[in-house]
């Protein structure tokens, strides 16, 4: 007999499944089973299963199921026996017939047997108890008690089972069984570390050393990508003994990340702009902080032209090559410079989550200075828009592309402009002729010269003339020129107040337009419903309805036609003009309900590929619930969290638009969802420009459909938001707002949420007792919902508010609770940060070696994580109590990792101070100058300022003071970006960082 809760709540008896009543009778026994022998409070019962309800209103319901989980039990003969102690109940029952205790018996087992050396006993226990996992635990469950324990069960029970079976298994030399599992494993926990050591130790025993090689730097990159860490020791000492085992057999992989290439596919037949060309080479150099702006009309080629130099000189910038799309001039909204400054980041591989605007902008700089990068900034709109990236970007070459003269770059930032005219009349013709590709006919000059009068200079025009002269070999150039000057354009550019040149192009489109079949040009008017121009084949496919080797074939012969250009694989674009030449067909060719057809159909497809997304990025948050009816066919699916992450990058200026796009079209509920499962990535890559504006929309929108969790979520997530942006009476203003909907809706987890982030904005203006007050409400309403980690989080914070009001005592009480239930909870990040701020509490108090147990205890548990920023900090606080101790050597190791590892300018400048201390102890003033210098440098660009205390004694730093200041001033504080938890969904899912 066995009852089961690791998947389905079951009972088997014998081959005999037990019937054991509705989906509330099976959540209760598994609430039952799961903690059999102890006492299950009734409160927390009708809290999982009836969600919402008072606890009045719910027992009516409760206690019939009681009586038949009794009468269950009796007639199962399984002598389980259901008691009830006072306001809870318990569940006497040998927990050997429950699946997950048993799990955890044969676990232990094997542990016994592994530690006196019998592997394989223990791989055969092992198997046993994975055997037992059939689905997921608790699926009868879906609370927050639930939710927290599914993830204590994978994180305690299930993973440590899988390490215990492959450290037995390799024990036995079972390579190759051991790289098949762990495969499959690393694909689900692609940032656990563990799976990577087994894997790469898989691969070492089968002698695989370059292909063991190759997968510890696509681990490294990952870890750096997704959560700025690097590999722990362990398992950089594994990688070593495979690089000397390589040693004289392969070439070792490079453990550097490639540089980026990011610059699109050189345009073919290109020809003429020698002069330009020149101009660029004499004004690009390899001299850094060079910029060159390119203006010009629409399609007069100045993508193409900066698109083709960079080709021709990559090999000046070896540290490669950068391109964003700033989408200045469009359909879509322009991109805000400090989104740019994030996809530069995360394109250089920074992790930009928890920083604030200005950081981004000091780390971008600190991460190209020295570096030969080519930037090109295309389709700017005006000076500034561009302003804050070049500033940020100061050591770059940049290319920049607008349709305006950016006079005011030249006048107030020098940067030169060279203007990009229409081809002339020889260029042209030398255009056409390649076009051609031979198939020109000899003694047609007359035709020649009147097709290229028809384009007037325009390269994307004279590739359309050129496709069709090559269509059509039996009709003469000069016919054919004759033919297409009698065809009227059709389109929005044909408006009157349109430049000629706008003439011009819609009328060579609709030349094209009117030239494909039917189905083609069907396709080619609906991808105007697209929300931008640049789009995929799977998006293409739900805008068009069709199967993928139709949409492909079509978009081939679009692309043939050079109504839409190839710039990947997958990936295709329209230029911004046939864009909104194809938005102005399908208004004008499609009726309303068709429209509406395919609007519905893009969208399911956006909303459900962004849920699938957002489930791969954070796994362990409970998403929103999905529409009923949507339609999931062809939505985008992702292996690992990365692609997903990569999905949304690629994807940022569609799905911003998308959410706006979706609101004028009266599909709210699309709009709201969608703005919750972009938030968690956006936010990690700190696109906060697109997050505010998206979750405004968002807002109206779940306001305009009466749905009050998802308006109480949003405007948590927006308070959130304006938090990083620095906005902070906005901030508190959305927040306050979530905090009453939550309490009007009485959503426990939404209450707590919402107040623990109001608070932290109270913190962070310096509403200290406000703050207080608001934790501990936090604190109450945390109690008995499971959320260990987050009523961490609230402790540490109260503990950092009293620290800044000097109750250092009452900070300390605070502190030692949080890491008992980190501890408990088992969350080793978090125990880094409560020891790391212990530490700098008894440094301030003198107590220096229990401030150095602390931060010792602190590196040990951020090395266990992987958590670099949270490294250094720790590096950070060891060096200063060094230095008062006079262990100077290990200070300025301490305080030299700190420099490279801490992320926030107020904390780089404390540890380039202490730095400049040991420097001027060996009487190296030089040095100690110049890291002081660096000190001022950090602290002056970063917000505010930052720590003035420190600042004004650096600037008096003459003599070489050996006493480093008391880092409890004003300003010494910095507010961890970590500590604030961020929503992803709007009723009310967080998840502590």
């Amino acid at each position: 007999m066995e009852f089961k809760i690791l998947g389905k709540t079951s009972l088997l008896a014998g081959d005999d499944s037990v019937y054991l009543g509705t989906a509330k009778q099976r959540g209760v026994l598994a609430l039952l089973l799961h903690d059999v022998g102890r006492p299950v409070p009734i409160d927390l019962i009708i809290s999982e299963l009836w969600r919402g309800e008072t606890l009045e209103s719910s027992k009516r319901r409760f206690h019939p199921i009681i009586s038949r989980l009794r009468k269950v039990l009796s007639e199962s003969g399984s002598g389980g026996v259901l008691r009830k102690e006072g306001a809870a109940y318990r569940l006497e029952l040998d927990p050997l017939l429950v699946d997950l205790h048993r799990f955890r018996h044969l676990v232990t087992k094997a542990r016994q047997v592994s530690a006196n050396g019998d592997h394989f006993m223990a791989k055969t226990l092992a198997e046993e108890a994975l055997a037992l996992w059939q689905g997921k635990p608790l699926d009868d469950l879906g609370g927050i008690w639930a939710d927290h324990c599914r993830a204590q069960m994978e994180q305690f029970d299930r993973l440590p089972a899988y390490y215990l079976l492959f450290d037995s298994q390799l024990q036995l030399g079972e390579y190759s069984e051991v790289m098949s599992a762990v495969g499959r494993l690393v694909d689900e926990h692609d940032t656990e570390e563990m799976f990577a050591r087994h894997y790469m130790r898989s691969l070492d025993g089968m002698g695989k050393y370059s292909r063991a090689l190759e997968f510890y730097t696509e681990f490294c990159a990952r870890l750096e990508y997704m959560i700025g860490a690097e590999p722990g020791p362990e398992m950089r000492a594994l990688y070593q003994a495979v690089l000397q085992k390589q040693a004289g057999t392969a070439i070792v992989s490079k453990i550097e990340p490639e540089p980026p290439q990011q610059l699109e596919r050189d345009i073919h037949n290109f020809v003429g702009r020698k002069e330009l060309l020149v101009r660029l080479d004499a004004l690009l150099t390899t001299a850094q902080g060079q910029v060159v702006a390119l203006h010009g009309m629409p399609a007069a080629g100045k993508t193409s032209l900066a698109t083709r130099w960079a080709h021709q000189r990559k090999s000046r910038f070896p540290d490669g090559q950068l391109f964003v799309n700033l989408c200045g001039h469009g359909p879509t909204a322009p991109m805000a410079p400090d989104d740019a400054i994030a996809i530069l980041l995360a394109s250089l591989g920074v992790p930009v989550d928890r920083l604030t605007v200005d950081e981004r902008r000091v780390r971008l700089r600190r991460s190209l200075s020295g570096k030969r990068i080519l930037l090109i900034l295309d389709n700017a709109r005006d000076g500034g828009q561009v302003r804050p990236i070049l500033t940020a970007t100061a050591d770059c070459c940049c290319l920049v592309t607008s349709r305006t003269e950016l006079k005011g770059l030249t006048i107030r930032d020098g940067v030169r402009t060279l203007e990009v005219p229409p081809l002339r009349p020889d260029e042209s013709t030398g255009l056409l002729l390649a076009e051609l590709d031979g198939k020109g006919r000899s003694g047609e000059d007359e035709g020649l010269a009147a097709l290229v009068g028809l384009a007037e200079g325009l390269p994307l025009c004279l590739r359309i003339i050129a496709q069709h002269a090559v269509d059509r070999p039996y009709t003469s150039l000069l016919d054919l020129a004759h033919e297409l000057r009698q065809r009227e354009g059709l389109g929005l550019l044909d408006s009157a107040d349109s430049d000629d040149e706008y003439t011009t192009l819609s009328t060579a489109f609709s030349w094209s337009y009117r030239a494909l079949p039917a189905a083609v040009a069907l396709s080619f008017r609906r991808l105007g419903l697209h929300p931008g121009p640049q789009f995929d084949i799977s998006a293409a496919c739900a805008v068009l309805g069709e199967d993928e080797p139709v949409v492909v074939e079509h978009l081939r012969m679009l692309v043939k036609a050079n109504l839409v250009r190839q710039i990947s694989a997958a990936r295709y674009r329209l230029h911004d003009l046939l864009y909104g030449y194809a938005v102005d067909l399908v208004r004008h060719e499609e009726v309303p309900e068709q429209r509406e057809l395919v609007l519905r159909r893009l969208f399911d497809w956006y909303l459900a590929s962004t849920w699938n997304a957002a489930q791969r990025v954070t796994p362990e948050r409970t998403r929103v619930p999905m529409l009923d009816g949507i339609s999931w066919q062809g939505a985008a699916e992702f292996e690992t969290a990365r692609a997903a992450l990569d999905w949304f990058a690629r994807e940022q200026t569609n799905l911003a638009a998308a959410v706006s796009h979706a609101t004028r079209h009266g599909l709210h509920d699309h709009a709201w969802q969608m703005a919750a499962n972009m938030n968690e990535a956006f936010d990690r890559f700190g696109f906060y420009t697109d997050l505010r504006l998206s979750h405004e929309i968002a807002l109206s929108s779940a306001r305009e459909v009466g749905h009050k969790e998802g308006e109480c979520g949003t405007l948590n997530n927006l308070g959130v938001v304006l938090y990083r942006l620095g906005r902070y009476d906005e901030a508190r203003e959305a927040l306050s707002a979530a905090a009453a909907l939550a309490d009007e809706l009485g959503h426990r987890e939404l209450r707590a949420v919402s107040r623990y982030n109001l608070a932290t904005v109270h913190f962070k203006i310096g509403q200290s007792r406000i703050a207080i007050v608001i934790y501990e409400k936090v604190l109450d309403l945390l109690r008995g919902t499971g959320a260990r980690s987050l009523e961490a989080c609230a402790l540490d914070q109260l503990a950092n508010v009293h620290h800044k009001m000097e109750l250092d005592d009452v900070a300390l009480d605070y502190h030692e609770q949080a890491l008992v239930i980190r501890e408990e909870v088992g969350d080793v990040r978090g125990q880094g940060t409560t020891f790391t701020e212990l530490a700098k509490i008894h440094h301030e108090h003198g107590e220096s070696d229990k401030a150095l147990k602390c931060g010792e205890r602190a590196l040990e548990a951020h090395l266990r994580s992987g958590d670099k920023a949270g490294m250094g900090e720790a590096f950070l606080v060891m060096s200063e109590t060094l230095y008062d101790l006079g262990s100077f050597v290990q200070s300025a190791d301490a305080a030299e990792k700190a420099t490279r590892l801490c992320r926030h300018p107020n904390a780089q400048a404390r540890a380039f101070h202490v730095l400049g201390h040991v420097r001027a102890v060996s009487d190296d003033l030089v040095s100690a100058e110049g890291c002081w210098s660096q000190a001022v440098e950090l602290l002056l660009s970063a917000p505010d300022h930052g720590d003035d205390h420190l600042l004004a004694h650096l600037r008096g730093h003459g003599e070489a003071r050996r006493s480093i200041p008391d880092p409890r001033a004003e300003d010494a504080i910095t507010l961890r970006e970590s500590d604030l938890p961020v929503s992803n969904r709007p009723d009310g899912g967080s998840s502590v960082e």
